[in-house]
């Protein structure tokens, strides 16, 4: 444990004999401050082996032209991807030759089953000002903004420790960090990422990632990294199975991808759903989450232009072994729905001004709901974090 996170928990310790949920928050805030400190360090160590090794950008698409060589005349001529940013961290492949590793950082420990809300729930906020941020919401009333003015952006795990922080600057170049109390994982700068064709997605026990790297890259490739051994597994390549899989079965061990098929990390198919065939015609629905008996599942219905690629809401909610639309356990718009491994489900609802947590049981029954903070109804997207660390 760092020092400065030692002291500061034994500063907690003299003023309550426990601390409280509140005093815990505003910990937790100071330091993720500590670790994002660490960020800057860590990125100039890997932007050095970057430039000792000379291979930053091999293999890479997304680059800018480095001009034309002494004997060539200069032209006016603007390479076709001049305006993309060159870099974008370093492909897992080439991991090894630059000397970066990930450590094997064990289980999280988290997963478990809900039986009443956690005291706290970290949600994605499309805020006025501060745009994509994650804000953590405690059962006292405290709000705590974790990535608000900051250069980068949280994709937090469930256990609301583990996060992949996006540069903002580039929207392609990741860190992994954990904002835990009294975590001393060190930031591991480099990886390269897709954010708008493809999503970043933890697995609900939040000890995997499922990411994939730029479109741009030649021969890009979806990945799961196992954040307990530290070891990279290529789901996919661009045009094949798998590529872009952004979504976890609940039980974390199987990916739904292509609508009507279930696979194996492995890359094997685990399982198939034909009733799911006749919704490939509507373009317009993205994959928004199934259950853990892929016996339902959620689909957001996007305008034309609209959104990322990436499914959030529950606007259309089917049977999967017909197809036919069925109705979710609680009202509302904007709903979010995330299926958790014991078949129940916590839904994210909005009325209006108001946005409000439910927790359904595997009978559909609602046994634990709370409000959530007013001023921020309206522009709260999704929940990110539900088994608390």
């Amino acid at each position: 444990m760092p020092e400065s996170i030692r002291s500061l928990l034994h500063d907690i310790a003299d003023d309550a004999e426990e601390p409280t949920r509140d005093l815990a928050a505003g910990a937790y805030q100071r330091a993720r401050g500590i670790t994002r400190r660490r960020i800057a360090a860590g990125a100039i160590g890997v932007v050095t082996a970057l430039a000792l090794a000379g291979a930053g950008t091999a293999g890479l698409n997304r680059h800018q032209d480095p001009g034309p060589s002494p004997a060539e005349e200069e032209t006016t001529e603007t390479d076709e991807n001049e305006s993309l940013p060159p870099g974008c961290g370093v492909r897992p492949e080439d991991w090894d030759d630059l000397g970066i590793g990930f450590p094997a950082l064990g289980e999280s420990g988290t997963e478990q089953p809900r039986e009443e809300l956690p005291y706290r729930m970290n949600y994605q906020v499309q805020h006025d000002e501060y745009g994509a941020t994650t804000w953590g919401f405690f059962d006292t009333g405290e709000v705590d903004g974790l990535d608000v003015e900051e250069d980068y952006r949280y994709v937090v795990a469930p256990d609301g420790n583990r996060v992949m922080a996006v540069d903002r600057a580039d929207e392609c170049t990741g860190v992994y960090m954990e904002i835990g109390l009294d975590s001393s994982v060190e930031p591991i700068v480099g990886f390269s990422l897709e954010t708008t064709s493809c999503g970043i997605a933890w697995s609900p026990d939040s000890d995997k990632l499922l990411f994939s790297e730029p479109v741009e890259f030649d021969r890009a490739k979806t990945y799961v990294l196992d954040v307990t051994t530290g070891d990279f597994t290529v789901l996919g390549e661009m045009g094949r199975d798998l590529f872009c899989s952004s979504e976890w079965m609940p039980d974390g061990e199987r990916i739904w991808s292509g609508r009507t098929t279930i696979w194996n990390l492995d890359g094997t198919l685990a399982q198939e759903l034909p009733g799911l065939e006749a919704s490939l015609a509507t373009e317009n629905w993205l994959d928004a989450g199934i259950s853990a008996d892929a016996g339902e599942a959620c689909f957001d219905e996007v305008g034309e232009g609209e959104g990322d690629g990436v499914g959030r809401f529950c606007d259309v909610y089917v049977d999967t072994a017909t197809g036919d639309e069925i109705a979710l356990p609680v009202g509302g718009e904007r709903r979010q729905v995330v299926f958790l491994a014991d078949g129940s489900m916590l839904i994210l609802s909005h009325e209006g001004d108001v946005a409000t947590q439910y927790l359904v049981d595997p009978a559909g029954e609602v046994i634990d709901q709370r409000d959530l903070p007013m001023g921020f109804a309206g522009s709260i997207d999704e929940l990110v974090t539900y088994f608390p660390w």
